[in-house]
């Protein structure tokens, strides 16, 4: 008996740091993509933020003409959300997580466009210097990450990649869990008044927000107080920024801030510091953008997904149509 159970957890600890185990399980429908019902429903487990996201059709547009798409944006633009197909007149397309350091070369017989992509809670961590993440390589070999070839090194300095995260997600994703941990969300929320610390509800519970943008300051926050020199600041370094690309080779920069959901559906917690139309109005802004912020502030609809931090169908057409009218 003792030697059956101390396999049986030996199993389920390593569940905890293999990635490919964990692909495999979900690749073959033994467990479930815990991010299902949305990120911040995942946070909170609160029931009446449950939905499944209506999956998006993907337009079928044929890679023709002479544009090449490059994309340094975040989760908003990442590979499950947006893919080649959904952009017109494309011959090339990539697009790189905004925080990795990335070299890259470019085709100089095409049309070469650059997309800038953050969500507006890290938009002023990100510009409070000139972003230079992406390097254009002129006339050298991309260069690659050498390979430690040393066993002995690499068996000393090897670390189990235990991830807490993961081991939960493969264990307790399941539909029969979630029922469990949501009645102890819905009795920690009604006898304490307590959710998750990751999350938010709007004064009037009908939306449930990200901690970091909904808090009542901070530099990710909503509400943060924002100095109009800081704003000269982030201002001079997106002109510096679209210079350094103008210069490394690319014909089109633009940039792109993605409105918190806060900004649009939790103004009712503080007063909004309407960060992304300081930096959109200044008289001394260079780079061209795509506006969204003022397209969501307008609209009825509700653009987000109800357990989810992301753009619902509508709300990521209205940032695609506007970039394909520039492509």
């Amino acid at each position: 008996m003792k030697y059956f159970f101390l396999i049986l957890f030996s199993l389920l600890w390593f569940l905890g740091f293999s990635g490919s185990i964990s692909k495999f399980l979900f690749a073959n429908g033994i467990t479930k993509d815990d991010y299902r019902y949305g990120d911040l429903y995942r946070m909170s487990n609160l029931a009446q933020f449950k939905a499944t996201p209506e999956p998006c059709p993907v337009p079928q547009n044929p890679a023709f003409g002479n544009t090449s798409l490059m994309i340094m944006g975040d989760s908003f633009t990442e590979k499950e959300r947006i893919e080649k197909n959904h952009f017109k007149g494309l011959s090339n397309y990539n697009r790189f997580f905004i925080t990795d350091t990335i070299k890259v070369k470019l085709d100089t017989s095409q049309r070469n466009v650059l997309i800038i992509e953050t969500v507006e809670r890290h938009f002023r961590e990100r510009f409070r210097k000139t972003f230079t993440n992406l390097e254009v390589l002129e006339n050298q070999p991309v260069l690659k990450k050498t390979i430690e070839k040393n066993f002995k090194n690499r068996l000393i300095n090897y670390e189990v990649p235990y991830n807490a995260e993961r081991h939960e997600s493969i264990l307790f994703s399941s539909d029969f869990f979630l029922t469990f941990k949501e009645w102890k969300a819905w009795l920690n929320w009604k006898l304490f008044n307590r959710i998750d610390e990751k999350v938010m509800l709007s004064k009037d519970k009908k939306h449930l927000l990200y901690h970091l943008d909904a808090q009542p300051s901070g530099i990710n926050s909503c509400f943060d107080k924002i100095s109009e020199e800081e704003i000269n600041l982030i201002v001079d370094n997106l002109n510096k920024t679209y210079q350094y690309y103008k210069k490394a080779g690319f014909d089109e920069i633009y940039l792109s801030i993605i409105p918190n959901k806060t900004s649009i559906l939790g103004t009712d917690l503080g007063e909004y510091n309407h960060l992304i139309q300081r930096i959109q109005r200044d008289s001394e802004l260079k780079i061209p953008f795509f506006d969204i912020y003022t397209p969501y502030h307008n609209s009825k609809k509700l653009l987000y997904e109800k357990g989810d931090s992301h753009w619902n169908c509508e709300g990521k057409q209205i940032w695609l149509d506007l970039v394909n009218s520039k492509l």
